[in-house]
């Protein structure tokens, strides 16, 4: 086998181990190793070039080409997801086919507002069209239809959900204890915990809605496409859910 193939397999390897470790990690811990694997497929381009084609060996070369591409596309889905919305090159819904999901939105308004005036903690975030299955497959299942008194009950501080973050998609709440990578913002105010750090973390990395509830003041804020609003009021987050809370 040519040098060629074997540096492609090699490469082809680590990068479906990084694929599969990216479910099981924040992104931020395997970025190192997204650098060294963009290392090995520009070495393997600058041998191909420079290597003779022989008939052989070129399916070879160009199959685990295929294959590399896809797993590297893979790991990024998500972000280049977000950056053909941004560039308006996703085809979005006709304003005239959107519906607002009341019956969600209801349920959100009623659970957040038992947590936000008795100041208990909370973290939900609902998923849009970039998908949070990654975070889904490191948390707590729970696939059941979002109540309020379900979400309510699983913030509570004296039960073991109660730490992390629930995610809905659609009308059911996929799971609860989800942890999300921290931003690394520097610019942010010292009242932001653990929380508001962490839902600015998961906009960062998803179109996705989320409501922090703050458990020592008992404010509601919301986040989404990078930003956060603070201390928002009950016909402000009723504004949000109109907006971004539509029906597929």
């Amino acid at each position: 086998m040519d040098y060629v193939i074997v540096l492609f397999v090699i490469g082809f390897l680590f990068a479906t181990f990084l694929l599969a470790l990216r479910n099981k990690v924040s992104h931020k811990v395997i970025r190192p190793f997204k650098l060294f694997l963009f290392i090995i497929l520009g070495f393997s381009f600058y041998l191909w070039m420079k290597a003779p084609i022989s008939g052989e060996v070129v399916m070879i070369r160009i199959l685990l080409l295929v294959l590399y591409l896809y797993v590297i596309l893979m790991m990024y889905i998500n972000e280049l997801d977000i950056l053909f919305k941004r560039l308006g090159l996703k085809k979005k819904n006709k304003k005239g086919n959107i519906k607002i999901n009341n019956e969600l939105a209801q349920k959100l308004s009623q659970a957040i507002e038992f947590l936000a005036n008795r100041k208990i903690g909370a973290l939900i975030t609902v998923e849009r069209e970039v998908k949070l299955t990654n975070f889904v497959g490191k948390a707590m299942p729970v696939n059941a239809p979002v109540s309020s008194e379900l979400l309510a009950s699983i913030f509570i501080p004296t039960t073991p959900l109660h730490d992390g973050a629930v995610i809905i998609r659609d009308n059911l709440i996929l799971c609860a204890k989800a942890y999300y990578p921290s931003t690394e913002r520097t610019d942010l105010p010292l009242r932001f915990g653990t929380r508001h750090r962490a839902a600015i973390g998961i906009s960062e990395q998803s179109d996705a809605l989320t409501i922090v509830v703050s458990e020592e003041t008992g404010h509601v804020s919301v986040t989404i496409n990078r930003q956060i609003d603070y201390d928002v009021s009950r016909e402000t987050l009723q504004l949000y859910f109109e907006k971004y809370l539509k029906l597929k």
